[in-house]
């Protein structure tokens, strides 16, 4: 092991030096560590299932997402079509390897294929066959994957603060009002009874998104629809935000009586849009593995969060480095480009929730 990451574990009080020099690291997963106690995903795509990656998924983690491949435009691109195949691919993946399934999403304003808004004459298309198409799609997907997918996130990236309606101006509002979110869940209950319902978004530890989310919430469920979870996606960095601020947020929906879930967890070693950090590389790695060693800890301090979800299996594919005036480098994850832990793993490693 190298001396940097010895010197770190020891530093962080996470393990003795006797056991760190005798320990097997390809004997060890986070999927063991955690148990019952968390589900320890990652987003992966099916290209990636026959690579590195996918040894690694299989090795190191208890559950995985479709990154992109049950979003509506990819599994549903046209009205009389539906792409399966990568999706399955996935699922096949995850039962021979005994994993499970996070459904990733049902509905997602800004991913909705263009079909759903035309009539079959040119014309815009009702709100009455919006709706339909709705809720014809979730009936279709769920159902496809009904006792094979836990957990969906039934609606994303709906909450805009900035409205007095806290939802999104998009087509969804402008067509249908914001009774689209009791239909996609009710229609998501109804294919899979059992499946876990979630509504995901991001950036839910700012004071004014989680108030609107959870003013959204609280009206759903005086309706009696069937929301029992929130996604916190959680895309965070070494600098932002405060432990504090995603501590409020959970508590706001614990005391709900929601699920929480970490559902697309990563950490860039970069401010936003600020790529010229002050410390150099190995310093930033260090201060990863602490800042993750301390939000798990959070985590486990809080019951009702029932998994954690990294948006990615490795630093070899990340979103982050495919952003608009990145420089590609980043590595936000807890395994480097080669598949090897980082600091950061080790930290998340050895926090024994179990003790």
């Amino acid at each position: 092991m190298p001396r940097p990451l010895l010197a770190l574990l020891l530093s962080l009080g996470l393990w003795n030096a006797a056991a760190l020099a005798a320990e097997p690291t390809a004997t060890r997963s986070l999927a063991t560590a955690y148990g019952a106690r968390l589900k320890i995903g990652a987003a992966v795509e099916p290209e990636q299932l026959a690579d590195a990656d996918g040894v690694l998924l299989a090795r190191q983690f208890s559950s995985l997402v479709a990154e992109n491949a049950m979003k509506p435009l990819r599994i549903h691109p046209q009205e009389d079509r539906y792409v399966f195949g990568p999706a399955d691919a996935l699922v096949a993946f995850a039962k021979q390897h005994g994993l499970a399934v996070r459904g990733h999403t049902l509905l997602w304003g800004s991913h909705t294929p263009d079909w759903f808004w035309q009539a079959a004459d040119g014309q815009p298309a009702t709100r009455e066959q919006v709706l339909q198409r709705l809720k014809q799609h979730i009936a279709t997907v769920v159902g496809h994957y009904r006792g094979r997918v836990y957990a969906w996130d039934v609606v994303n990236e709906a909450i805009d603060p900035n409205q007095s309606s806290c939802l999104r101006d998009d087509r969804w509002m402008q067509v249908v009002g914001p009774d689209y979110l009791a239909v996609a869940f009710r229609a998501a209950h109804a294919a899979d009874p059992q499946a876990r319902l979630f509504i995901n978004d991001f950036n839910t530890q700012e004071p004014a998104k989680r108030d609107c989310l959870a003013r959204v919430v609280k009206g759903l469920l005086a309706e009696g629809v069937p929301v029992q979870g929130i996604g916190h996606q959680t895309h965070i960095s070494l600098y932002w935000p405060s432990l504090a601020a995603i501590d409020q947020s959970l508590t706001t929906f614990a005391r709900l009586g929601l699920e929480n879930q970490i559902t697309e967890l990563d950490m860039s070693l970069y401010q936003h849009h600020d790529y010229q950090p002050p410390q150099p590389l190995a310093q930033r790695l260090n201060l990863q593995a602490e800042r993750y060693r301390d939000l798990m800890a959070l985590v486990l301090a809080h019951p009702e969060v029932t998994a954690v979800t990294w948006w990615g299996v490795a630093d070899d594919h990340s979103w982050l480095n495919h952003q608009p005036g990145a420089p590609g480098d980043d590595q936000p994850l807890l395994f480097d480009r080669q598949q090897r832990p980082k600091p950061a793993y080790w930290a998340v490693l050895h926090l024994r929730p179990h003790e």
